[in-house]
């Protein structure tokens, strides 16, 4: 899969160009197509090699779990109604990976909606409870250790909890509901079908093995997305990858630019593939210093410094009576990658956080 950003487009330097950026440009049956039936293809392949050749395994997991990452990061898409421009196909995908998942599209698109909104403050659902001074800093470790070894369980959990906690309102239940339900529903005829045929193995090692490798990634990318951060805006709190070599061109399409992700929070309704075109416009006029990175890899490792003490959310500033300190690699990574790598109108000096 290799979607170039906005054909056609320059980059945004108005706001009615990026008025313009929130319109669909084309189907994403380009790849969806060829992408689903290669993780089906490998998930038989899996299910063949356990009885043949076991070690076969060890080079099928990791395409096939890179494959339902970037389905994970659809589903992402899906639940903004940015994945497809024909409304039904874009709910049915949500409600399709949803069910798989375990984590309804209803269910996720209610937490992420207030991901968005309260996004690193103590209201924000999907990262607590990295977001929350109350928790302790055992906890935390521990809770990021599940997450990113045991996400495919983790999580689910995680989104339970916000509708749990979160005030639904009378419609929004019954949509949870009936998500959960046909969750249920799916896994009991997976559950049953496994044991009247005897195919456990092979569910376990095209199916659930791969998922738990996919688990494993998206928890690293949502937290080199924002942990560690304690800026003031969406932009101070959110890690953007823009890297020009040819390779991170290729990766960065491939998961369907969503390391454009400062971009993202600011205009969530642009579609993944006029992100790159957006990003010059949006870091021009943000109101704080941003985290903006030349590579994936420069910014992961800038996060696995947070693991040590994870946590996120300029709440976490207020508690200590700090402000916010400008001593990790990203800053000086910044400071050298946002002129060379964007194009347009800038504004060369750093800005200062405001509240």
């Amino acid at each position: 899969m290799n979607e170039r950003p906005a054909k056609g487009r320059t980059h945004a330097t108005t706001r009615e160009e990026i008025a313009e950026l929130h319109e669909f440009q084309h189907w994403p049956a380009r790849w969806m197509w060829p992408m689903l039936a290669a993780s089906l293809a490998l998930s038989g392949a899996a299910g063949i090699a356990i009885e043949k050749c076991w070690p076969l395994l060890l080079v099928i997991w990791l395409p096939l779990a890179a494959i339902d990452f970037v389905l994970v990061l659809a589903f992402h898409d899906a639940s903004h109604a940015r994945f497809h421009p024909i409304h039904w196909m874009n709910e049915a995908y949500g409600h399709f990976m949803g069910t798989i998942m375990f984590t309804p599209l209803n269910v996720y698109r209610f937490a992420h909606a207030r991901h968005h909104a309260q996004l690193g403050r103590p209201g924000d659902p999907e990262l607590w409870p990295y977001n929350a001074p109350s928790v302790p800093r055992v906890l935390r470790v521990a809770a990021a250790f599940l997450e990113i070894f045991a996400g495919v369980i983790y999580t689910p959990i995680l989104f339970l909890r916000s509708v749990l906690v979160g005030p639904l309102t009378p419609r929004e239940r019954q949509l949870v509901v009936r998500g959960y339900l046909l969750c249920i529903g799916f896994w009991t005829v997976m559950a049953v079908g496994c044991t009247v045929l005897g195919t456990w193995k092979m569910l376990a090692v095209g199916l659930l093995i791969p998922m738990l490798i996919a688990g494993m990634m998206q928890t690293l990318n949502k937290f080199e997305q924002h942990l560690g951060l304690h800026g003031q805006t969406v932009l101070g709190l959110t890690r953007t990858v823009v890297d020009r070599h040819q390779f991170g061109e290729m990766l960065s399409a491939a998961m369907l630019y969503n390391d454009y992700h400062g971009t993202h929070h600011r205009y969530a309704k642009i579609p993944y593939y006029h992100l790159p075109n957006a990003t010059p416009y949006t870091l021009a006029h943000a109101t704080e210093d941003c985290p903006v990175f030349p590579s994936l890899a420069s910014a992961t490792i800038d996060m696995l410094y947070c693991l040590l003490d994870p946590k996120v959310g300029p709440q976490w500033m207020k508690e200590a009576g700090q402000v916010e300190r400008v001593d990790r690699p990203h800053e000086m990574v910044a400071a050298a990658a946002q002129q060379p790598v964007f194009t347009g109108e800038y504004n060369t000096e750093r800005k200062s956080a405001v509240v």
